[in-house]
């Protein structure tokens, strides 16, 4: 299976949609119905990317992307938020948010926006493994 794939959305079809989407691109995908699913599936199941809707009962995307960013074991994953509405987008962004796509979006462009987020934390975590090496290597020479 390829990269994890966390989807939180209270609308079934949806979850359904990007289930099927995602896996036929070669993505193992985790479903959550709400903010408090995701948040606890987040610390389980370690994904590499979570998809978001805003708008959900109980704790609402942005509140979930605020705990999910404010915790240190879930903080670097990405966070992509997959909503149909525009106003909440700078509440998001504060609360950490990566990037955006509305509802209803173009498959593709859903697929290389997942995509682009997975290259850039792969790049992070490489220049951190490679920050750490170099201060091995400093250790050792003294």
């Amino acid at each position: 299976m390829g990269d994890k794939i966390l989807v939180v959305d209270d609308d079934l079809e949806v979850r359904m949609m990007l289930q099927d989407l995602l896996g036929r691109k070669g993505f193992e995908v985790i479903l959550a119905s709400d903010g408090e699913e995701g948040v606890a599936l987040a610390d389980t199941e370690n994904p590499q990317v979570i998809l978001l809707d805003i708008r959900m009962p109980g704790m609402d995307g942005v509140e979930c992307c605020r705990k999910l960013k404010a915790d240190n074991e879930t903080s670097s994953i990405p966070v992509i938020m997959v909503t149909a509405y525009w106003d909440r987008k700078t509440e998001a962004i504060e609360a950490g948010a990566d990037d955006f796509v509305y509802k209803p979006f173009d498959p593709d462009e859903l697929s290389f926006r997942v995509q682009s987020v997975l290259r850039v934390r792969y790049l992070n975590n490489e220049v951190e493994r490679l920050i750490a090496d170099i201060e091995q290597l400093k250790m050792e020479d003294n």
